[in-house]
């Protein structure tokens, strides 16, 4: 069941409008997000680059770009490894883009997501060997890739990790580990993406290479690989890598609060107006007009259409469209990964019935009792579980798993609430896995299995249920709202002001604004696909707007016949303008309707 509540935290939210030039709404909902310290409020609508926290405040810092230094001043050759997806792939991407402008001999290798798995593996560790590599850096992975970076260290190639996942408990016996959730860091900020422990890690780098007092200034008889560029040059080239940081940050859903939300806000606006060329015409192909880019454009759009490359192909297609130069190259990489991530969703879609379907048939009397959903799709492509999963959680608002059969065993990856760490849970079971990583909102792992997979997956079930005493991440929903907010507010200066909230994500969700007693005056479905309903609404004190309501077609329906069998609905609703030839006339997008 779900529960309406409004929210009732009180402050001076005239003192706070007055201090800050904002309305008493917005002040209202700045409180809601326990955002209460001057300071604080001034960093979540002011904040900006100069903000960010001292990359050397991160341990292993100094000497993880001191190591870099002298490598690149060696003439040494350094190999990057990420990870297949857009936190990967962008971690990468700024790595070996930074350090080629440095002088560096550096190339980059992501792992193919169905042969190799996760992150470095002891594979890679040999190429390098074999492939004469003096410095191996990981991105976006590594924390736990103890026998990969044992047999590096080894064979005497240094491992810098540089990582934002949690930590098992040991690490990994890597030269420098530069992870802000290893123990003993005490960098102000612990939930950055990898991508931006990776532009912490080249913003360090740069200042140690600036350094004319360093210790690792080159000798004279020694010449890096190439002549590194200008130091105007190199600032410029940091302020670009901002957009790869801000869409990796909005992909991987972290909490977009604090150097994510500059990061984010940052990105957004360096793609908006100097846009990499092959995310330019990605965007072009999905129809996606980059100078309105948003956060929700990235996460729903651009995002996936990296990720279908690591997820069906290889991730080498993203990467290679973020450096292509070629126009005839970029357009023909950008329609193979619009296409890859339309097959994709097609995947998805049809493994999400079937899960979906498993479910249902678990029911008792129309209760489904599990805290934690395990669902085992045998014939699922193993690169689709996490959507699934992911789907799952917002459907039924409880963690969830999905378990496939794979070339390596049985394979699963997971999605939770904010109730529940997931990875920490897992961990509590670790004897059930062959590998398990993550973070507390989503894990991926391989199941120890004696045989049957329908047998380990339901026993994986039983064992994480078991742990969970009644109801403690499973309960009626409860929805929030800021404020009950009556359509004569709805104005376009107020949207305006909302955009100093933006952008929104995980932990700084879109507000979350109701009205009751709406009569619905009209009410119609339109689009190709009837996927949206287009009604004209009025509150108790008369004054009318429009609405649009988006959803599947069988959703969209099914709300059409609430509204024309009820004489009053409330409504939860956010205010936007809708433009059409020229005229901007404020509506309200809903997200739920009750009768």
């Amino acid at each position: 069941m779900e529960e309406w509540k409004v929210y009732a935290k009180k402050a001076d939210f005239s003192a706070v409008s007055r201090q800050f030039r904002i309305s008493p709404l917005l002040a209202r909902i700045l409180r809601n997000k326990d955002l209460i310290e001057e300071e604080e409020i001034r960093r979540y609508l002011y904040g900006n680059l100069q903000d960010l926290y001292d990359p050397f405040l991160m341990k292993g810092m100094h000497e993880g770009t001191e190591l870099t230094a002298r490598t690149i001043q060696s003439g040494g050759k350094i190999r990057i490894i990420g990870d297949y997806d857009t936190d990967g792939v962008c971690s990468a991407y700024i790595l070996q883009t930074y350090l080629s402008a440095a002088g560096a001999d550096v190339d980059v290798r992501l792992p193919d997501r169905i042969a190799e798995g996760y992150g470095m593996s002891p594979k890679m560790a040999e190429e390098a060997e074999a492939d004469g590599i003096s410095l191996i850096i990981t991105c976006d992975n590594g924390i736990s890739a103890f026998e990969a970076v044992a047999y590096a260290e080894i064979h005497h190639i240094p491992v810098i990790v540089t990582d934002h996942h949690e930590p098992s408990g040991s690490l990994p016996e890597a030269s420098i580990i530069i992870d802000p959730k290893q123990e003993g860091c005490t960098y102000p900020f612990r939930e950055l993406c990898g991508a931006g422990v990776a532009y912490k890690f080249v913003q360090a780098l740069d200042r140690t290479l600036q350094d004319p007092g360093s210790a690792v200034q080159p000798q004279p008889s020694i010449q890096p690989q190439a002549q590194p560029e200008s130091q105007p040059q190199m600032d410029a080239l940091l302020d670009a890598l901002l957009q790869y940081v801000g869409i990796a940050t909005i992909a991987d859903v972290v909490p977009l609060m604090d150097e994510n939300r500059i990061f984010a806000a940052e990105g957004l606006k360096r793609l908006r107006s100097n846009p990499n060329k092959g995310l330019a015409r990605l965007s072009e192909v999905r129809g996606l007009e980059l100078s309105r880019v948003t956060s929700e454009m990235v996460g729903y759009i651009i995002s996936p259409c990296i990720n279908s490359a690591g997820r069906l192909e290889t991730a080498d297609l993203a990467y290679q469209l973020l450096k292509e130069e070629e126009d005839d190259k970029i357009l023909e990489l950008a329609v193979r990964l619009s296409q890859l991530n339309d097959r994709r969703k097609e995947l998805t879609a049809k493994q999400e019935m079937e899960a979906i379907s498993k479910l249902k048939s678990r029911e008792i009397d129309g209760v489904l009792n599990e805290q934690i959903l395990v669902v085992y799709l045998p014939q699922a492509h193993e690169s689709v579980a996490g959507i699934i999963a992911g789907r799952l959680k917002e459907e039924y608002h409880r963690p969830a798993i999905v378990v496939t059969d794979s070339l390596n065993g049985l394979k699963g990856s997971g999605r939770s609430t904010d109730s529940y760490n997931m990875i920490r849970g897992l961990r509590e079971k670790e004897e059930l896995f062959l590998h398990c990583g993550g973070h507390a909102k989503a894990c991926g792992f391989t199941l120890r299995s004696s045989g049957d997979g329908n047998e380990t997956v339901k026993r994986l079930s039983l064992e994480l249920n078991q742990m969970l005493p009644p109801g403690q991440v499973c309960s009626d929903r409860v929805v929030w709202i800021d404020i009950p907010l009556p359509f004569r507010y709805i104005k376009e200066e107020f949207v305006k002001e909302l955009e100093m909230l933006e952008p929104f994500g995980c932990g700084n969700e879109k507000p979350v604004f109701a009205q009751k007693d709406v009569t619905v005056r009209e009410a119609v479905i339109l689009g190709r696909n009837r996927n949206l309903l287009k009604m004209m609404l009025e509150d108790s004190a008369g004054d009318q707007i429009p609405g649009i309501f988006l959803g599947s077609e069988q959703k969209v329906q099914a709300e059409y016949e609430k509204v024309n069998t009820a004489s009053k609905i409330s409504i939860l609703y956010y205010p936007e303008i809708n433009e059409f030839r020229g005229i901007r006339t404020p509506q309200v997008r809903i997200r739920e309707i009750k009768i």
